[in-house]
């Protein structure tokens, strides 16, 4: 087995383990424990990323790793100025432009900053409402990239975010 293929199948093993985590992720009604999931999913799916050479996918998933570890801590002061998601997209923007590919590369960026939108406002709800662009946009980037783990992902995570829009917010109605 050649190198880039041993390491296409580690990239996609990881992106599996991605997979696990933002599926369990839109089923939280925590904030607290969305967060955690998405740290670890952001974790997995960095290096995902970083291992098919696809860094407008990469960046998103490593500034969201600051991004969740910040945000966990938002009952205290230091962590609460609305500072911290203007940096975060500010940051994902720069270092997008930076790793300039081509226009696909603007979609994880574009994913991001609504990542980091729906985070901050501290909704769960709101989280979901807004990763249903943010699953269109990637599942468009990873068909571009060749990310098998990330089109079952955002497949995956479309129909966790119906399952729990009916369970947790249609349902209460």
């Amino acid at each position: 087995m050649t190198l880039n293929i041993t390491v296409n199948i580690i990239a996609q093993i990881l992106g599996f383990g991605g997979v696990y985590m933002l599926f369990t992720l839109y089923q939280q009604k925590e904030r607290k424990k969305l967060l955690y999931r998405k740290l670890c999913a952001d974790v997995l799916w960095g290096v995902h990323y970083l291992f098919l050479g696809a860094w407008a996918g990469a960046i998103p998933n490593l500034v969201g790793i600051a991004r969740e570890s910040i945000f966990m801590n938002s009952g205290k002061k230091w962590a609460n100025s609305f500072a911290w998601p203007i940096l975060f997209i500010a940051v994902s923007w720069c270092l997008t432009i930076a790793s300039w590919r081509s226009a696909i590369s603007l979609l994880p960026m574009c994913a991001s900053t609504l990542v980091t939108i729906s985070l901050w406002v501290k909704s769960p709800k709101f989280t979901r409402l807004l990763s249903v662009p943010v699953c269109v946009s990637f599942i468009i980037y990873d068909c571009f990239i060749g990310s098998y783990a990330g089109i079952i992902n955002e497949s995956i995570s479309l129909v966790s975010i119906i399952i729990s829009f009916f369970k947790n917010d249609f349902k209460k109605s």
